[in-house]
């Protein structure tokens, strides 16, 4: 069984981290390290820390502020494994969820960028939320896209080869960085998070580190062994200003279609689930900016909505409120 580095990257995060800390020291069955790398925090994070793990956890604190995608690269790089999860600090583990991560990587057949599964979504209180309003990157198991399979502990675990599961990064991105165990090797080669993005950072380096190596993916069983926890408070939602999170999400589609849409025989079906769901997310936008009476973002959300899927439009029509406004927001 390989031993694993839990890498927590933390700021300012005293209200959840002690639930997420203490989720992690209960794990059985597996040999891991638990690293924190504090991004300078200004609250008691590192105090709830050690009351929480003692001296379990080796705590680093950075000399100055790295931001969200220097701050993960800092904890591969700062791992003493080969093997890293970068687990956040508002997320969950569920009892089992390292021991079967290390079983995994025991059985993997070839070099493998990272090991993944789904993730329950709960909100600030802990409830569960339901996937159809936040997604827990559910993977439909398809034939032809990995390349073996296996059953562990009960579960099923599909391995792609090096390019294979970039297929399922082309539309959305299914995967949960707290359900991720990585590859430090991987991550070095491809040359880690890429700062320059804000919201797609993990959504661009999948794509990378799956272009690389190959991919293990665990379907959920009965449930996920991981909860990620979906509140305003989060880091990635302040960067939900304006249209930036669907830009960047458009980007990174746009990217893999380009790079690999060639040699796919349904690349036509699969741009138009993209965009269809990108222009969904648009006209959310756009009703958001309406009801905040923001009349120029509005007027550019629905301008995207528009040019990537009309046919989303429809939708509008058959919800009256939505319509009216949309109608308000656009022209006042």
């Amino acid at each position: 069984m390989p031993r694993i580095t839990v890498a927590v990257p933390t700021w300012n995060g005293a209200r959840y981290v002690g639930l997420a800390v203490r989720s992690i020291v209960e794990q059985e069955g597996v040999e891991f390290e638990l690293l924190v790398v504090d991004d300078r925090s200004e609250d008691e994070t590192l105090d709830v820390v050690r009351a929480v793990a003692g001296d379990r956890a080796r705590i680093v604190v950075n000399s100055e502020r790295l931001g969200l995608a220097g701050n993960w690269n800092r904890c591969v790089e700062l791992a003493d494994s080969e093997w890293v999860a970068v687990f956040h600090q508002d997320d969950l583990m569920r009892p089992g969820h390292l021991a079967l991560q290390a079983g995994v990587i025991a059985g993997l057949s070839g070099p493998t960028a990272f090991v993944a599964g789904p993730a329950e979504a709960i909100d600030k209180a802990g409830a569960t939320v339901d996937p159809r309003v936040i997604d827990w990157g559910i993977v439909e198991v398809k034939g032809g896209w990995y390349e073996r399979q296996r059953m562990l502990e009960g579960r099923l675990v599909l391995e792609y080869g090096p390019g294979g599961f970039v297929r399922e990064l082309a539309e959305r991105n299914p995967v949960r960085c707290s359900a991720v165990t990585l590859n430090r090797s991987v991550h070095q080669a491809v040359g880690g998070f890429d700062a320059a993005w804000k919201y797609a950072v993990d959504w661009d380096y999948w794509v990378r580190a799956a272009r690389a190596a190959g991919v293990a993916w665990v379907v959920a069983g009965e449930r996920p062994t991981v909860a990620f926890r979906w509140h305003g408070g989060s880091e990635t939602h302040r960067f939900r200003v304006g249209t930036l999170d669907l830009d960047e999400q458009a980007r990174v589609v746009e990217g893999v279609l380009a790079a690999e849409g060639a040699g796919w025989a349904d690349v036509g079906e699969v741009r138009r689930r993209a965009e269809r769901r990108l222009a969904r997310g648009y006209l959310g936008r756009a009703y958001q900016a309406a009801k905040a009476g923001d009349r120029a973002l509005c007027r550019r959300a629905l301008g995207q909505a528009w040019r990537r899927s009309p046919g989303v439009f429809g939708e509008v029509v058959r919800d009256p409120r939505l319509l009216v406004w949309l109608l308000k927001g656009a022209l006042g």
